[in-house]
């Protein structure tokens, strides 16, 4: 068990959770009771911290924000991981919006990067909201067939940088979430 009281951050807290519980099992995906995948804490930080090296290497840096439109996978735990160790800020977004919210929301926030899966990503590229959110320079789909037309964005399995990324620390005062909820009428929280 880690202290929390002795991290400044959710990345660094998550970090060293990887590092200390190396072999134990960090998550099992299933699909309708059935096994799909199960990571230990070490597969975890192989899988994260190429894609966290791909960010930095994008320019992507402390403060600055990413967003997650997915449905609940092992992939939205990943990336998210990998935002916040490069020091970034976490936007998810819910997915059952339709494209357009989902744009309006991407602008608002000011994300540089979006995460999402291909279904919804076919929506998203085809939405006339897309102008609007020229905020979004890089654009990471997961599971797209191979022949799909991706309209510029990138396959998250392949976005992968070389080399160890570099840790970036974060204070506790800093904003490491906004979310977009029905209860804050439509204005973000920062946690």
């Amino acid at each position: 068990m880690l202290d929390l009281s002795k991290y400044q951050s959710i990345g660094e807290a998550l970090r060293d959770a990887l590092d200390q519980f190396s072999d134990e099992v960090y998550l099992i995906e299933a699909d309708r009771e059935r096994e799909k995948e199960r990571l230990t804490y070490r597969d975890f930080r192989e899988r994260a911290h190429p894609l966290a090296k791909a960010l930095q290497d994008t320019g992507f840096s402390a403060g600055s924000r990413a967003s997650i439109i997915m449905t609940n996978q092992s992939k939205w735990l990943i990336s998210a991981y990998a935002i916040f160790f490069t020091g970034g800020v976490l936007v998810p977004l819910d997915y059952k919006l339709t494209p357009e919210e989902q744009w309006q929301l991407l602008k608002h926030s000011g994300a540089t990067v979006l995460i999402t899966e291909y279904p919804i990503w076919r929506q998203l590229s085809a939405s006339t909201g897309r102008a609007a959110a020229s905020n979004v320079r890089t654009v990471l789909v997961t599971e797209a067939p191979a022949n799909a037309d991706l309209a510029s964005a990138k396959r998250w399995e392949e976005f992968r940088g070389n080399g160890e990324p570099v840790f970036v620390a974060r204070k506790r005062q800093d904003t490491a979430c906004i979310v977009y909820s029905s209860g804050t009428g439509g204005r973000p929280r920062a946690a």
